[in-house]
């Protein structure tokens, strides 16, 4: 199916703009707009927002160490001892997208703007949906200084705590994510003294330059999203890593049969007893049908369907739901043991 290709450049064109609404009988009323690029990222409707310590940031304090207590016998002392801390700083990135309109347009098409410009910023938003589901995931600030630090970088190694090794190898692998929501596990943040999600606002008209430094009147959008996420405790959050992608089709049985059902038990048993109930799988739509054809092997995954928040008929394993994200890679490099010393 032949397509056309709106996004070549950065402003819409009168060419544009004839591919947007011609074939339609008045010649006025926008096309319907199929949504082909939207993913599923359901992790951005479950995650717990919370206002940051700090304008560019969260502090959150860790006891690292607890005291050392003694047994003690009579008429004699005990040594003092003291319990320890550490300072963890996650930050908050600035997410934005800016459309810009030449006001010609806006002359010649006035009545058919306001469609326009409407699904442009759906698109916007859209697209800051899935740039912040990958960065949940694969947010690092020593590569990106100016985004967030995200799942992956907190659990990296194979053999660190609350990561369990599928054993897959090279660049073909994927990861099971289990996250708990909460203020004092894991949740988003938003600067202090400002407001949590996506904010819109209508530049209204200025003055635009084309590459030449000539000046044009334009109008436009810009859509923004200040957002970070916090990880208050770590042991609450698991991480299943290096499932090899190519042998996910495979049945029970088969050489190479990855065991979800295995996998999970011991991933979900990582984290503590107290908060297990509220344990959320995430996981890449290879994994999602996996864990459904798995399911139908007899002594193996046992996937039952119910509600989790507003969603209905979503899977749950071992009491935990399941939800499909399709910013988790398909193409992970497999994970290697933590550095030695």
């Amino acid at each position: 199916m032949a397509t056309s290709d709106m996004n070549a450049s950065t402003v819409r064109t009168l060419a544009d703009w004839g591919v947007f609404y011609k074939n339609n009988d008045d010649g006025k009323k926008a096309h319907n707009i199929i949504e082909v690029m939207d993913q599923s990222n359901s992790i951005l409707d479950d995650i717990t927002f919370m206002e940051a310590s700090d304008t560019d940031g969260n502090r959150t304090l860790l006891r690292t160490k607890i005291p050392t207590v003694y047994w003690r016998q009579l008429y004699r002392g005990t040594p003092p001892s003291k319990s320890h801390v550490s300072l963890v700083k996650d930050p908050v990135g600035m997410l934005e997208g800016r459309s810009m309109i030449d006001l010609k347009l806006l002359e010649i098409h006035k009545d058919r703007m306001a469609n326009y410009r409407l699904g442009e910023i759906k698109a916007f938003g859209e697209s800051m949906r899935q740039e912040l589901a990958k960065a949940i995931f694969y947010g690092d600030v020593k590569n990106n200084p100016l985004g967030i630090n995200g799942l992956a970088m907190r659990y990296a190694y194979k053999d660190a705590p609350n990561v369990v090794d599928a054993g897959g190898t090279g660049a073909g692998c994927t990861s099971m994510y289990g996250v708990v929501w909460g203020e004092r596990e894991t949740f988003g943040i938003f600067p202090k003294g400002s407001t949590a999600g996506l904010k819109h606002e209508d530049l209204h008209n200025f003055d635009a330059y084309d590459e030449n430094g000539n000046a044009f009147r334009a109008t436009g959008d810009l859509v923004s999203w200040n957002v970070g996420l916090a990880v208050a405790d770590w042991r609450p959050n698991v991480r299943v890593c290096n499932i090899p992608v190519d042998k996910l089709m495979l049945k029970k049985g088969d050489p190479g049969f990855v065991d979800l059902h295995r996998l999970t038990i011991i991933a979900k048993n990582k984290v503590p007893a107290e908060k297990r109930s509220r344990l959320i799988w995430y996981v890449p739509e290879i994994v999602m049908t996996a864990l459904e054809l798995q399911a139908s092997d007899a002594g193996n995954v046992r996937l039952i369907y119910g509600d989790l928040f507003r969603s209905k008929n979503v899977p749950h394993l071992h009491g935990s739901a399941v939800r499909q994200c399709d910013a988790i890679l398909e193409t992970e490099a497999a994970l290697g043991p933590v550095p030695a010393a």
